[in-house]
């Protein structure tokens, strides 16, 4: 553990030595892995974000001391993915997350932006999921890479958490999903429950296997999404298509021989990047933050009501872009979630005060 300390306190020094926003993400996997690593240095004009992937809870402790306050934003993994375990290390008065609970022995939950949301102090916290990222980077490597996904066969091996989810959005624009996963009456039940779930229109199916071939033949695309054991092989190889693209959405979930073989055979090989989707989230983040934190609410002006940021506005609300300091109007609430389409006399009278007055669009 104690490289992997020194490591982080290297990495968030290079940090606060950048003069833009500084975030640090803290993750976790349900990858069985015996030691954490750091993820890669990433600049943009706006921000910088370095982090931090972790398989137990008791060092997290140990990475707050680090980071609270050298940096402005914590991102912590909100999903629950540590399995529940007995906390071995000695307990001393700094462990109050193990101290107030009615358990007889100190416990490990695995609930990380709890803990984060306790003891960071300086820095601000949020919550981020980076499941849902890969995801996101997964979908948009492929629609753009294949530019219709309508139509394609795209074969999922290892049908999880991960797996599942970019199931539904690729069937969703009309590619023909095939997954696979070891348990069979999970992989059928889960498949039924998305083809119930995607809309009535999409006439595209998630097709569940019980044999790993039957899943991949003849396919467009196949995609690994096990925890990290290796199911894409030569055999796996030789059953898509031959212009087939071949996706790594974890680690080593290709074999070498399967690399070996698809090299020969001229096949694209792609690990996925999850740099678009982070920072296409922490400028939503950002965002959103600033809309909660400025813009949005009700106000009520002398001769009329105005709400921005999605503040659910009642009948005759005039819709702006940001009630502290309005520069658009957007239009006049009907007081059921939508805008006026028609406006009475009373509505154009606020209307044209509101704009002569504040000047605005």
């Amino acid at each position: 553990m104690a490289p992997f300390i020194e490591v982080v306190r290297s990495l968030v020094s290079e940090l606060t030595k950048l003069p833009v926003k500084r975030i640090f993400t803290i993750a976790t996997t349900s990858k069985e892995e015996e030691n954490p690593y750091v993820t890669p240095l990433r600049v943009t004009r706006d921000f910088a974000v370095a982090g931090c992937v972790i398989f137990k809870q008791e060092c997290l402790l140990e990475l707050i001391e680090i980071i609270d306050g050298q940096v402005d934003i914590v991102l912590v993994d909100t999903e629950k993915k540590l399995p529940l375990s007995i906390h071995k290390q000695p307990i001393t008065s700094e462990d109050s997350i193990y101290l107030h609970r009615k358990t007889i022995g100190p416990i490990e939950t695995g609930n990380l932006s709890k803990i984060c949301f306790q003891k960071i102090k300086q820095s601000r916290t949020f919550e981020f999921k980076p499941n849902d990222l890969t995801v996101n980077s997964a979908w948009s490597f492929l629609s753009q890479r294949l530019r219709v996904l309508s139509g394609k066969k795209i074969a999922i091996l290892g049908a999880g958490n991960i797996g599942n989810k970019l199931a539904l959005k690729l069937v969703e624009c009309g590619a023909d999903v095939h997954t696979y996963r070891q348990q069979f009456h999970i992989g059928h039940q889960i498949a039924n429950g998305l083809n119930l779930i995607k809309h009535e229109n999409t006439v595209s199916q998630i097709t569940f296997h019980s044999s790993l071939l039957s899943t991949t033949f003849n396919a467009d695309v196949v995609i690994g999404c096990t925890n990290g054991v290796p199911i894409i092989t030569p055999e796996v190889i030789q059953t898509i298509s031959c212009n087939a693209l071949v996706l790594d959405l974890g680690k080593n979930n290709i074999t070498p021989e399967a690399i070996r073989s698809a090299i020969e055979n001229k096949l694209e090989l792609y690990r996925v990047d999850v740099t678009a989707a982070l920072e296409g989230f922490i400028y939503e983040m950002l965002k959103m933050d600033s809309i909660l934190s400025t813009g949005y609410g009700r106000k009520s002006l002398p001769y009329c009501t105005i709400v921005s940021g999605g503040y659910f506005g009642d009948e005759g609300d005039i819709i702006v872009d940001n009630i502290n300091s309005p520069k658009i109007i957007v239009g006049v609430s009907n007081g059921a979630g939508a805008i006026k389409k028609v406006l009475s006399i009373d509505d154009n009278e606020k209307l044209k005060r509101l704009s002569e007055e504040l000047q605005v669009c």
